[in-house]
């Protein structure tokens, strides 16, 4: 199972279409070439009539095919304060599940009708604090009687989508290595069920889950399934962060062992302006961001400053550090922690220098840099650039932007642009491409190439020259190739009527490609064209 595939909708009007049509029936996209639609309702509990072939493998993917022998207990832990009016649904999303689960819910002290609907509803656990002590007590005493060999939390305002805990626990359980899996998040108003947004979660290689986290939270904590051996490896919740203890949670579980994205909906995620934290201090989290964000600091900073005077780590983990330091206000530590790594930089070390404005050295340039041609498919483009490492410059061309680029250029730095068609370049350069992840050009004149979109640049670049083609192992909704590039691939036809024919078109498409010159020359002296070769060769 590739869980960090880009296995999504790529733009956020195609993703509120789809997340509409699985909560509130509304006609669904159009297109379904990967299965992607037909995954999504598996989880969301909806029939998938005469499924295409793409569309059955997409559901069994993610464990929705024929039922496993056995299926491991899941606990689904809530933790709740004064919620009753939102509570009894995150439990009936949780006892909708068609997974083995138990379910355990801790009161920590609600003095509403919490005891009421906890008192109505069979088949729950509970467990009661006699006054308010915040979640992360509450979330010590739910753990200490979890049965199950992986547990989810869920918040008491928010939901599980039916399918949620199949789709998370067969990716984990598939996988011993992994201490957690997690998947997107719906985002609906609490007001009228409106779905206002699509979260994704952090689409990254599993090798990158350290260094991730100590910048960003990689998902949703309800969209989060987590080994119960890891968790119990864990030392107990922070007494302190009544808020941010997600942060701290997923950064202590990445030293445990890798996490991996599940890429389809799982959590609904209930937007409001209720009150948030303890009892004791208490805010409305949408109503002033700026205040937010100084309380939220206030909570994390000392608990993330201790983590990491604690930690032992690397030079690449110490650049990661330095990132979250300087996002958590601590810009005199983030440069402490720079301070310990010596010049020379690699091109993401320069950068992270450079954003935290300190005096950089130029970076390493071993090799041609890269050009990575982008396809739109999120997953496909992190995997892909982890995979190049790459010590020389790096430039991303993609056909059309996208919010997830900001991600991208977080872990590698480079020059990120869009281009309907692709333009020269004036240097040396190798290229790659996300719909081919193991496809790599030998280093080549920025002059070489094609003008063409990019996503079709890599088959049209590959037919003229002769190298061999890529193989496109991403499903690429809505891309075909264009016919321009099919008549790049028929210049090499052994049918010298139909190279020749193709020759003319792309000639008169790109008449100063120099490939194609030199290749429409090679074609005309195979069919006796002798003048005809010379001037293209001259």
């Amino acid at each position: 199972m590739c869980t960090t595939s880009g296995f999504w909708p790529r733009d956020a009007a195609t993703r509120l279409v789809l997340a509409r049509h699985l909560l509130h029936g509304t006609p669904a996209p159009e297109r379904d070439d990967d299965g992607f639609v037909a995954a999504c309702r598996a989880v969301a509990g909806l029939p998938n009539p005469s499924p295409s072939p793409a569309q059955v493998a997409a559901q069994a993917r993610f464990g929705f095919g024929p039922r496993g022998a056995a299926e491991p207990l899941v606990s689904i832990l809530i933790c709740t304060f004064n919620r009753a009016h939102w509570l009894k649904e995150a439990i009936a999303s949780a006892a909708a599940q068609d997974w083995p689960c138990e379910i355990v819910v801790v009161d920590d002290g609600s003095s509403d009708d919490t005891d009421t609907v906890l008192a109505t509803t069979p088949g729950v656990l509970t467990l009661r604090h006699a006054e308010n002590r915040g979640k992360p007590a509450a979330l010590e005493l739910g753990m200490s009687v979890c049965r199950g060999d992986a547990v989810l939390v869920l918040d008491d305002d928010d939901k599980l989508l039916p399918g949620a805990v199949r789709a998370l626990a067969t990716a984990l359980f598939a996988d011993e290595t992994l201490a957690a899996v997690f998947g997107d998040t719906l985002v609906f108003d609490d007001a009228d069920g409106a779905v206002l947004d699509w979260k994704p979660a952090s689409r990254l290689p599993r090798e990158l889950t350290r260094r991730a986290v100590l910048t960003t939270i990689p998902a949703m904590p309800g969209a989060t399934l987590v080994r119960m051996s890891a968790q119990l490896d864990l030392a107990p919740f922070e007494p302190t962060l009544v808020r941010g203890q997600d942060m701290d949670h997923y950064l202590r579980l990445s030293a445990l062992g890798p996490m991996a994205a599940v890429p389809l909906p799982i959590q609904l995620y209930r937007r409001h302006d209720g009150l948030r934290g303890a009892a004791q201090a208490r805010w409305k989290k949408h109503q002033d961001p700026a205040e937010h964000r100084r309380r939220f600091l206030g909570y994390v900073q000392p608990v993330f400053r201790e983590r990491w005077q604690a930690d032992v780590h690397g030079r690449d983990e110490g650049f990661a550090w330095a990132l979250g330091l300087a996002e958590r206000d601590l810009p005199g530590l983030a440069q402490q922690e720079l301070a310990r790594w010596p010049f020379p930089d690699s091109p993401h070390e320069a950068w992270v220098r450079s954003r935290l404005g300190l005096t950089t050295h130029p970076a390493r340039a071993d090799e041609p840099g890269w050009l990575v041609l982008d396809d739109g498919d999120e997953g496909a483009l992190h995997a892909l650039l982890h995979a190049l490492a790459p010590t020389g410059p790096v430039e991303v061309v993609v056909g059309q932007l996208r919010e997830s680029l900001g991600s991208a250029q977080l872990f590698w730095p480079g020059d990120y642009r869009m281009e309907t068609v692709l333009r020269p370049r004036g240097r040396v350069l190798r290229l790659a491409s996300s719909a081919s992840p193991e496809w790599r050009s030998p280093p080549v004149e920025g002059t070489w190439l094609p003008a063409l979109p990019p996503s079709q640049v890599a088959t049209a670049l590959s037919a003229v020259a002769g190298w061999p083609p890529p193989v496109r192992s991403r499903a690429v909704r809505g891309d075909a190739l264009l016919p321009i590039t099919r008549r790049c691939i028929q210049m090499r036809s052994p049918d010298t009527a139909t190279a020749l024919a193709a020759t003319a078109d792309v000639l008169e498409r790109m008449p100063q490609w120099i490939p194609a010159r030199a290749l429409a020359a090679a074609t005309c002296r195979r069919a006796g064209l002798t003048r005809e070769a010379e001037v293209l060769a001259g």
